[in-house]
């Protein structure tokens, strides 16, 4: 009932003198690109204005809330003095947050301003308000296109009068779709619509209109609006015109003057036949074009890139693509790829049809991938003690490019370190899903393998978000995935709820052991961490350790001896190694549970070599020494007393 009252108030006050006008109503989202809510909020949003635009149009504005993107590429960065003029203009205070008409969502029925209570009937409500007012715009490009020319005519359906100078018609230029290829704040936000770019003459100011109108009364002006240098896609650009009430910030009428195809318009879409982890070093991938211009494209230049440099020959493409089609373009092979992440662009140079491509902005597309190195000796172990992150020979792989992602923290760490590795779930929008991929590993004369680690996890809420936490193996180079282990939500957590980003203290931590038998031998795997957000809380892993037996104590031909002197020791002994050819090798040792408390790497020359392990703070018990290089390993018992 309070709704009810609230909104025949509204329709008392907006519908003046003869009001008989249809009204196209204006929706402002505030929303951020660190804002997490805000990335769960806008993929359910977007869709009901998509199909509400009879009676809505949608204008957004990237706030700085709960914090600025730090990148000046992002969308608040680059129209900042207006987008803060606008927040205050309504008083925003937190994101995502909705003006319907520049009114609180709450006057058409909403039970608050978040846009997660925007629907059809929201959007009704507020276009049943008539208006005293029609907007009638047309738009131009110039010969350059780098100018829009907008001609508005204003027409009084209804009387109208306002307080001061306070009507005022602004016109603000949007893009209709802007994608990142790597997301521009902390969010992982990466494809924004309607987004304010831009307002013309200014976004205060506006075109100052009379305060009193009659009906049939007019006005009729242009305005010249300059595309700013960092529009992305000169294809997707809209010009939203509204009238405005600065006395009650009623908005009366808003228009739209969509966008337009230009003549020479040549778009790279998308790129494929670009595995996500190869083992190959040359790969070949294929475009897609599509031709977003009037013209038909008969002519055009595609140029290959890896990791910025350019690699592969560039395809001069020839036939006729006609406008509004698409084309599939074999690209030359790239090359030479070595180990490590990957990310393939391409670009069609601003030659297109022997004359300029008059919009650059949709010129690139990329994709990214991975190309796993030489399969390496077990065992593996990793506590994340050093600075480099991904450590040597691991991989992360984040789909999205998003600063959420699995990170090295210097915050806590298991076994009384303060280190170990993150994955930020108390910020990644819910959905995401990125992978920490171990080193290549060769299991190869080993009877009995496992992986150890210890995790720690809190959720932000009880019940649980299903925060989610994956280890998986592939034996035929990350084409195929089984998974090992798989617990999310209660199941994974080792602390209880808190609203804080979680840090676990030392008592937080659980230890899980995955026995890897089935592989042993095989020398050709992968194993993976792979982290799925639902946006609760952050979860930790330290003390990674893959290792096994191989049930005989020499199984590398290279290695023609093995000595421990002393043994038993008390505060050092020496691996006495005699080589028959030069090598590099890993000696490891672990304790009777499989946790690694030594280990080095080292290039041993043919012949006899020393190295001198410390055991002066390990305890009294038997430890398993593993020598091992790429192909195989002997194992040797350590007696330490004390």
């Amino acid at each position: 009932m309070k709704k009810t009252t609230t909104l025949l108030s509204f329709l008392a006050l907006t519908t003046f003198g003869f009001a008989q006008s249809p009204r196209m109503s204006l929706y402002e989202e505030f929303t951020g690109e660190n804002c997490p809510p805000c990335a769960g909020t806008n993929p359910i949003l977007d869709p009901i204005l998509a199909i509400n635009s009879n009676n809505t149009i949608p204008l957004k504005w990237q706030v700085a809330i709960p914090s600025a993107p730090t990148s000046l590429t992002s969308l608040y960065q680059q129209n900042k003095t207006e987008i803060d003029a606008r927040d205050a203009y309504y008083g925003i205070s937190s994101a995502p947050s909705g003006r319907q008409d520049g009114q609180s969502q709450v006057v058409f029925g909403a039970t608050s301003d978040h846009p997660g209570y925007v629907d059809a009937a929201l959007l009704d409500a507020s276009a049943a308000v008539t208006s005293p007012f029609t907007i009638a715009m047309t738009r131009a490009w110039d010969a350059t296109f780098s100018t829009i020319t907008v001609s508005v005519t204003l027409t009084a359906t209804g009387n109208y009068t306002t307080t001061g100078t306070n009507l005022k018609f602004r016109l603000v230029m949007t893009e209709k779709e802007v994608i990142y290829a790597v997301a521009p704040g902390s969010n992982g936000e990466k494809d924004f619509h309607w987004v304010a770019r831009k307002s013309f003459p200014t976004l205060t100011s506006g075109t100052a209109m009379a305060n009193t109108w009659t009906i049939g009364q007019t006005q009729t002006f242009t305005v010249s609006c300059p595309l700013p240098a960092y529009i992305w896609d000169k294809s997707e650009v809209e010009m939203v015109g509204f009238i405005q009430d600065d006395a009650n910030k009623y908005v009366l009428q808003a228009g739209l003057a969509a966008a337009s195809a230009l003549q020479n318009d040549a778009a790279a879409s998308s790129v494929s036949g670009l595995p996500a982890m190869t083992c190959n070093t040359s790969l070949n991938p294929t475009a897609v074009i599509e031709n977003n211009g009037t013209n038909a494209i008969t002519s055009m230049t595609i140029n290959p890139f890896v990791n910025g440099v350019a690699n592969g020959a560039s395809v001069n493409w020839t036939g006729n693509l006609a406008a509004g089609a698409t084309t599939t373009v074999a690209l030359n092979p790239i090359t030479g790829l070595t180990a490590g992440a990957k990310t393939f662009s391409l670009n069609i140079a601003s030659n297109v049809n022997g004359a300029l491509d008059y919009n650059l902005g949709n010129n690139a597309t990329t994709a990214k991938f991975s190309v796993i190195g030489a399969y390496g000796p077990a065992p593996i172990a990793q506590s994340f003690s050093l600075a480099t992150f991904p450590p040597t020979n691991w991989l992360l792989i984040n789909p999205d490019g998003g600063t959420n992602t699995w990170a090295r923290s210097t915050a806590a760490g298991s076994q009384g370190t303060t280190q170990s590795v993150r994955y930020p779930a108390y910020n990644a929008a819910a959905g995401d899903v990125d992978d920490l991929v171990l080193p290549p590993l060769s299991l190869a004369g080993f009877s009995t393998a496992n992986l150890s680690f210890d995790v720690a996890s809190a959720p932000y809420s009880s019940p649980p978000e299903n925060d989610q936490l994956e280890v998986m193996i592939s034996t035929d180079c990350g084409a195929n995935w089984t998974t090992l282990y798989n617990k999310a939500g209660a199941a994974l957590n080792t602390a209880p709820a808190a609203t804080a980003a979680f840090v676990p203290t030392a008592n937080q931590w659980r230890a899980e052991l995955i026995d890897l038998t089935a592989y042993a031998n095989n020398p050709t795997i992968l194993v993976k961490f792979v982290a799925t957000s639902d946006y609760g809380n952050n979860f930790f892993v330290d003390q990674v350790n893959l290792s096994g037996s191989t049930g005989i104590n020499t199984i590398d031909a290279n290695i023609s001896s093995v000595e421990l002197y002393p043994n038993p020791t008390v505060n050092e002994t020496s691996v006495n190694i005699t080589l028959v050819n030069t090598s590099d090798l890993a000696i490891t040792v672990l304790n009777n549970v499989g946790q690694i408390v030594y280990q080095s790497m080292s290039t041993l020359s043919a012949g006899s070599n020393k190295i001198n392990v410390d055991t002066r703070n390990l305890a009294s018990g038997i430890y398993n020494v593993i020598i091992a290089s790429q192909d195989g390993a002997v194992t040797k018992k350590l007696s330490v007393t004390k």
